[in-house]
């Protein structure tokens, strides 16, 4: 069964057909420049966030030494440096290397000072070059304030924290007794 359309009907229908036909293939063109609008936008997201991080401040190194000595030193060394001008004393500082992680020992110490000689410790560690994290940090009272012969809480700090042992560097010359 078929329904005859009025003679007039053809041509409406075939221009109706062709503009459709027209809409879909210019839909294609509209719809990928859309997309492409898009793509320009995340890009230019991407490239101002490129542009901040090169502006920013660079990341201070962290503590690192070519042997364990070394580093244990030098983590000693910053300890005390950042001690000296603060209320806070060093009373021990070790390193513990870590099988796990063999380039990446662990490093504690343990300190005693007020809470804010502490706290000022703590924050230039992490924030200051050579950038240290702590990985654990205990903070206990050592002894409790006396306000009748005024006398400051002394808190007592034990901090575990890691270090880099950095690669011996490699020279393009064989080992004494080595062979070329």
């Amino acid at each position: 069964m078929s329904i005859a359309l009025p003679p007039a009907g053809r041509p409406l229908l075939l221009g109706l057909a062709g503009i459709g036909l027209a809409l879909a293939l210019a839909a294609g063109p509209v719809l990928d420049a859309l997309g492409a609008a898009d793509d320009i936008a995340a890009a230019r997201d991407r490239l101002a966030r490129a542009q901040a991080a090169a502006a920013a401040a660079p990341v201070p190194a962290p503590l690192s030494a070519a042997d364990e000595t070394s580093l244990a030193v030098a983590f000693r060394t910053r300890l005390d440096a950042l001690a000296a001008g603060r209320s806070a004393t060093v009373d021990g500082a070790g390193l513990q290397p870590d099988p796990a992680r063999p380039t990446l020992p662990r490093l504690s110490a343990s300190l005693r000072g007020t809470a804010e000689g502490l706290h000022g410790l703590l924050a230039a560690l992490e924030t200051e070059a050579p950038l240290i994290v702590p990985e654990e940090a205990v903070l206990s009272v050592e002894r409790p304030a006396d306000p009748e012969i005024s006398r400051a809480t002394v808190m007592r700090l034990t901090l575990t924290v890691r270090g880099v042992l950095l690669p011996a560097p490699t020279t393009g010359r064989p080992a004494p007794g080595g062979t070329p």
